[in-house]
């Protein structure tokens, strides 16, 4: 999410590295989706694969705003 690593090869690892291994968590699924949108994009598609990468860094975004497990939030 910082810009040290592209999307598409953030998300491949998360893809094959990660997600693979726990079995692929519900949790993970919008970022192996952008994983297989990157890995498989094409220019017919009407969709740069600018707007895919956005996408990856907003799932990625989404991810780590989520509540850890074990951790109560409090108001």
């Amino acid at each position: 999410m910082d810009g040290s690593l592209d999307p598409a090869a953030g998300t491949r690892l998360i893809w094959a590295d990660v997600a693979f291994d726990l079995n692929y968590p519900e949790d993970l699924q919008p970022l192996v989706s952008c994983a297989l949108n990157l890995d498989e994009w094409d220019a017919s598609w009407g969709v740069s694969v600018e707007a895919l990468k956005e996408e990856a860094i907003e799932a990625a975004g989404r991810l780590l705003s989520k509540q850890r497990p074990g951790e109560h939030k409090t108001d």
